[in-house]
C-alpha cells in the first residue's frame, strides 16, 4: 500500500516534510521566546478575556501571571505585559473624577473641614467602587 505519499515500510502513513533547523538569531531577542498555544472553549476564552480586561491586562499577560502564581515562580519578564489594555473612555473619566475628589479631600483635611472631607471621600468612593466591582455608577 505504498504510494508516493507513504514512507517505505509504513503503509498508509503520509510523509511529513522536515523543516531545516534554523540558526539562532545573531542578536538576542527582545521579549518572550516561547509561544504556548492552547485550545479552549469560547466560554472559557470569554471569561479569561473579561478577567484580563478587569485587571487591565492582555489575556496572555493575565494567563502568564496566573501560571506564575500556580507554579510558584517569579519572573519579571513573564509577569509584564508589553501590550496593555486601554481603559475605556468612560472608565478614564470616572478615574479622573475620583482623583479630583481625592484632591478635594486632601484640601478639606488640610483646613480641618470634616464635613467637606467626608463629602469628598464619598464622592471618590462613588466613582471608584463601581469600577472595582464593574457595576454602573448609581
Amino acid at each position: 500500500m505504498n504510494d508516493s505519499h507513504s514512507m517505505p515500510g509504513h503503509a498508509g502513513l503520509p510523509t511529513i516534510p522536515m523543516k531545516p533547523v534554523s540558526k539562532p538569531p545573531s542578536r538576542p531577542r527582545k521579549g518572550l521566546y516561547v509561544r504556548f498555544v492552547t485550545r479552549m472553549s469560547g466560554d472559557l476564552s470569554a471569561a479569561v478575556a473579561e478577567a484580563a480586561r478587569r485587571d487591565g491586562l492582555s489575556a496572555g499577560a493575565w494567563v502568564r501571571r496566573l501560571l506564575l502564581d500556580r507554579v510558584g515562580m517569579q519572573s519579571p519578564q513573564d509577569a509584564k505585559s508589553n501590550r496593555p489594555i486601554r481603559r475605556p473612555d468612560a472608565d478614564q473619566a470616572e478615574i479622573a473624577a475620583a482623583v479630583r475628589a481625592l484632591a478635594g479631600l486632601s484640601a478639606a483635611l488640610s483646613v480641618h473641614d470634616e464635613a467637606a472631607a467626608r463629602e469628598r471621600l464619598q464622592e471618590a468612593r462613588a466613582h471608584l467602587i463601581p469600577l472595582a466591582v464593574r457595576r454602573p455608577p448609581t
